[in-house]
């Protein structure tokens, strides 16, 4: 006996009846599963849409736009400006950084002059 006369001898054994119960049981049992598929992949179909236009939409915008000076430089010369742009970074807040200094300092020397000054008037008056 052959694995085709076992599966024909099963299949005879099953009436017609049967057979419609499971088809129509196995259909309620994932047409729930499948219909949220459909709807999830329907609205990811839309995001995507949208994102395209969004994207064409960017696309259509830079392309308007006239070119920058820059978009022409290679990477090398926009690292080298990088460098320099971080420089002039580090100067200038070493700059503020001197300039508070300063400023504690000549304040501190009013202090000291003006207490210089208001002693002897305070001596003069007792």
């Amino acid at each position: 006996m052959s694995l085709e006369d076992v599966c024909e001898e099963v299949f005879l054994l099953i009436d017609e009846g049967t057979v419609k119960r499971y088809k129509s049981e196995l259909t309620d049992e994932i047409e729930p599963a499948v219909t949220e598929l459909i709807g999830r992949a329907e609205d990811g179909l839309k995001a995507l849409i949208q994102k395209e236009n969004q994207l064409q939409a960017k696309i259509d915008v830079a392309k308007s736009r006239p070119l920058k000076p820059s978009a022409g430089r290679t990477m090398a010369s926009q690292k080298l400006e990088q460098r320099r742009l971080n420089t002039l970074t580090r100067q200038r807040e070493q700059l503020e950084a001197d300039l508070e200094a300063l400023e504690a300092e000549v304040k501190q020397m009013v202090r000291v002059s003006l207490s210089h000054l208001v002693q002897p008037l305070s001596a003069e008056n007792q």
